[in-house]
Order: structure tokens, then sequence, then C-alpha cells
């Protein structure tokens, strides 16, 4: 019996990238979605006034959140407590930041007290600059 000669089967060069792109399309849209709801920060209602001069978001800045339970957030991921452990936080923040400015969002329901103990921790940290957040009041004419 005579064996017949194998043929060489060669492989192919054609990819079907079909269901990559699939996969990488429905991984972009979810990603899309989900990615706002990652960066929530504290739920703050600001005080109105009729000034308001905020830090644009292109300026280097600390950004401190106080809302109304007295739950402190610094750059919106560093939980913080009240006292020696903010100020040394700050210190730290300081050094490796340099002298920039602090944006206090504070909830507008919070006591006066309250608000400006915050402040005075921030400034024995040594910030010079700080700004509180406001939204802008609605002037009728």
């Amino acid at each position: 019996m005579r064996r017949m000669p194998r043929r060489r089967i060669r492989p192919q060069a054609d990819i079907n990238i079909t269901n990559l792109i699939d996969v990488t399309m429905t991984l972009l849209i979810v990603f899309m979605i989900v990615a706002p709801l990652l960066t929530q920060g504290l739920e703050i209602e600001l005080a109105e006034s009729k000034v308001v001069e905020n830090i644009d978001a292109e300026e280097e800045a600390i950004l401190v959140e106080i809302d109304k339970q007295m739950i402190l957030r610094i750059n919106k991921d560093t939980e913080a407590v009240m006292g020696e452990g903010l100020v040394t936080l700050l210190k730290e923040m300081k050094e490796s930041l340099g002298d920039v400015p602090v944006q206090v969002r504070a909830d507008k329901n919070l006591q006066w007290g309250d608000v400006a103990g915050l402040y005075g921790y921030i400034r024995e940290a040594g910030f010079e600059e700080i700004n509180a957040e406001l939204i802008a009041e609605e002037i009728e004419y």
C-alpha cells in the first residue's frame, strides 16, 4: 500500500479581530459609565454669595471638604480628623506641594465655630492663602 504524501497545512495569517473590537468597545462603554461614579466627593451644600471668586480647576490647590456630619476629606480621597492629625497631614502636603492655596468646601449648615476651627488648623499647618468655595447667588433686578 502506497502512502499518500501529506500536505503540510500552513498557518493562516489572517486574524479575525471583530470579537476583539467588540470586547474593547464594550469595556470602553462600561468604564465611561462607571468612572464618574467612582470620583464622588462628599455631599455638600455650599453657601451662597453675591461675589464668588473660586480657584480655577487648572490651578494647583489643596481641596479640604467638610460636610454637615463633620466628615473631613482632603483632595477627595484622604479622610482626616480635626486636630493634630489634620495639621500633620497638611504639613506633609505643604512639604511635597509647596506653598499652594487651600480651597475649603464647607457645608452651609455647619456652625461657624466648626469652620473657624478648621481654618485655624489650616493656618497652624503654615498655609497663608485659604479660600472658601461658594456658589453664586442669583441677583434679582
